[in-house]
């Protein structure tokens, strides 16, 4: 079962789970179809698949379904019969796109597609814009060297996930995702925080942003800019210093640079006491 804790207190994920708390959870498909009509929760995780049996389908109030490690290379149309579905795991598989049934899933909210590297992202995204309750998006992994500008288009769109690419630029159409508040960049050394200050700005809902191990020598010029910002990770890069700059950010709470060959200072007067900086564990 996949769980991201967040910093910021957004945790989408653990509010489905937490919803699911009290429903049986099976990890066999015949086991879950002998109570056909209330099972909620099925993890096949790790079980070679290749293709979904009809029968899966016959679980008409399935709201959880982990499918992640199954060896899937297609999902059949009939993924629409599971209009009950919120939380839909399909990491670490060989799809290359979703059938455009995906598109009557209206209760889904969160959605793991990392690590399918022959992704066609640009068709998922069309579709996945489509989906009226769908908050949390992870796309890490999937080979994308270039994000399309159709990701602007998922309004619903809280927290996403676009991890382990190869992307350099985030397209101006991420300022339509008025309700974006954690988005995370890591393992992108192609990523360049300052070339993406523009965009990041506009996303006015922004709350949490997660730039690791991608390789920034600096906290850039403009940091401030992003003002809406209460929690940045920069953990694993290459910063020597943290600019003045970063006392302009009235909202920031937390700032995690921890693992970067920079000192903590004794005293800065120009960050607010207010703000928590993580540096680097003492080594005993």
């Amino acid at each position: 079962m996949k769980t991201k804790l967040l910093t910021s207190g957004f945790v989408l994920i653990i509010s489905v789970q937490l919803s699911l708390a009290q429903a049986a959870r099976y990890t066999s498909l015949p086991q879950a179809l002998t109570h056909a009509e209330t099972c909620e929760w099925l993890d096949l995780s790790k079980q070679n698949l290749d293709y979904l049996p009809d029968s899966i389908f016959l679980l008409k109030n399935l709201k959880y379904l982990d499918l992640s490690s199954t060896q899937l290379k297609e999902l059949p149309k009939q993924i629409g019969d599971l209009n009950q579905l919120r939380y839909l795991v399909l990491s670490y598989n060989n799809l290359q796109n979703l059938p455009e049934e995906v598109t009557q899933l209206n209760s889904l909210q969160s959605l793991y597609l990392d690590h399918n590297p022959q992704l066609d992202v640009a068709q998922v995204i069309q579709l996945l814009s489509k989906l009226p309750n769908l908050n949390m998006l992870s796309l890490a992994g999937d080979n994308i060297n270039t994000l399309p500008s159709s990701i602007g288009s998922i309004k619903t769109m809280q927290n996403l996930e676009l991890s382990e690419n190869g992307f350099q630029e985030l397209p101006e159409s991420m300022m339509n995702l008025k309700n974006l508040k954690v988005l995370y960049v890591n393992n992108n050394p192609h990523f360049n925080l300052r070339n993406n200050l523009s965009v990041l700005s506009k996303i006015n809902n922004l709350k949490e942003l997660h730039v690791e191990h991608d390789g920034i020598t600096e906290v850039p010029n403009g940091i401030s800019k992003l003002k809406s910002l209460e929690y940045l990770f920069l953990v694993g890069n290459k910063i020597q210093s943290i600019p003045s700059e970063v006392g302009k950010m009235k909202n920031l709470k937390l700032l995690d640079i921890s693992e970067n060959p920079l000192p903590p200072p004794l005293y800065n007067q120009d960050l607010s006491p207010r703000l928590n900086i993580r540096f680097n564990k003492r080594k005993d």
